[in-house]
């Protein structure tokens, strides 16, 4: 049955796909990522994610030398409006949006009444009662609407019509030049505003997860996929762009998490460094503040770090947990997600470990299907993300 798959594989160019149909939802650029060689699928936000196209390293040195995109629309929209919204949105979440404008973006993460993280996402301010959340993978508009039926609070929550079309990588910047003529060249970092493309509506946005220059086009109206996927591709080809799945091996150097992946809602923004985003100091209250202030107050007893591991090339994201130990084979914690860096001629990971060996340095092992592997904490990140435009 094996041989059979690959053999169907290679002959097809197709991917294995799993239950195809109504109930898991197909994106505005399915069609276009079948014919520009997808070769593998996740389930996100009920949605199929493109995992591969040329494969990870490949993709990668398109990503970090020239300009790469692609379907980013299982990052599902959460819209929230009405006069109540803005108020809404700070009740949610624990960073200060004081200075949230139209037009800015933020990230946030969505924390519950324990302090565990329901979801990390960006926010979109659009207009003064209107906002995006975008979400990874989770439950986050059943969260939003079961939260607001008690709030009291006058707001609309809804999924809308919005699928992001993902561009990133050093030219970047000219590739956004190039399709809509130098209109948006003083579009800032985590800035966002309304646009369109040869009359395609979109939200366009300095956002985006992949360690490089990154920018969304936010589709508004989804029958118009195929037809940005193939502007896209077209204008791309003058600066070497390829079509790519969202990469493990960049997103790992830059410390850059994935929800459900590297943490989940048993976890607290201070366990994985992301406490800048809490803010306790605020007039205002929010959910889970009174635990946060708690967990800030007794300490945590675990922490996000980045591992350098030994041994051959893993040219393969775990399917589970790997188990970390210390060197006295005491268990600390768990490995998530690793790959082979070609920048740095390592593996490297990310791993939750008890607080108290997580200082760069500390040797561990690392228990993977195979063998026992020799690591070491490294601080985060390797590389950060990239900002620049690189436009003249």
């Amino acid at each position: 049955m094996i041989l059979l798959r690959e053999k169907l594989m290679k002959e097809t160019k197709l991917p294995l796909l799993i239950g195809i149909g109504s109930r898991i939802r197909k994106s505005p650029y399915f069609d276009s990522t079948i014919k520009y060689g997808v070769t593998g699928f996740t389930i996100y936000n009920r949605m199929y994610l493109p995992t591969s196209f040329s494969g990870p390293e490949k993709e990668y040195h398109s990503l970090v030398n020239d300009v790469t995109f692609g379907d980013f629309a299982a990052e599902r929209q959460v819209e929230i409006s009405g006069p109540d919204a803005y108020k809404f949105v700070r009740y949610v979440n624990p960073r200060n949006l004081e200075n949230c404008a139209i037009g800015d973006c933020k990230y946030i993460i969505l924390t519950d009444m324990n302090g565990g993280i329901v979801n990390d996402a960006c926010l979109l301010r659009l207009e003064e009662n209107k906002f995006w959340i975008s979400p990874g993978d989770g439950d986050v508009l059943s969260w939003l609407q079961g939260i607001s039926i008690n709030s009291g609070m006058d707001i609309e929550i809804h999924e809308p019509d919005v699928s992001p079309l993902q561009i990133s990588g050093p030219k970047a910047g000219k590739l956004i030049q190039k399709l809509f003529n130098g209109i948006h060249d003083d579009l800032g970092y985590y800035k966002a505003r309304e646009t369109s493309l040869n009359n395609i509506p979109m939200v366009i946005a300095r956002t985006g997860w992949s360690g490089e220059l990154s920018y969304e086009l936010y589709l508004q109206n989804r029958k118009f996929g195929d037809e940005l996927f193939e502007t896209v591709y077209e204008a791309a080809k003058e600066f070497n762009g390829a079509v790519i799945a969202p990469n493990t091996i960049r997103t790992i150097e830059g410390g850059l998490l994935s929800y459900q992946s590297d943490f989940g809602r048993e976890h607290n923004p201070f366990t994985i460094g992301l406490d800048r985003l809490v803010d306790l100091d605020q007039d205002i209250d929010f959910i889970g503040k009174e635990a946060l202030k708690k967990i800030k107050k007794d300490g945590v007893t675990e922490k996000l770090v980045g591992v350098e591991i030994d041994g051959n090339p893993i040219q393969k994201v775990p399917e589970n947990f790997w188990p970390v130990f210390d060197i006295n084979n005491n268990k600390l914690g768990r490995l998530s997600r690793c790959f082979f860096s070609p920048r740095l001629k390592r593996n490297i990971g990310l791993a939750i470990i008890k607080v108290n060996s997580a200082v760069p340095g500390t040797p561990l092992i690392i228990e993977s299907p195979k063998a026992h592997l020799n690591a070491q904490v490294h601080e985060l990140p390797w590389f950060p993300a990239e900002k620049s435009t690189n436009l003249d």
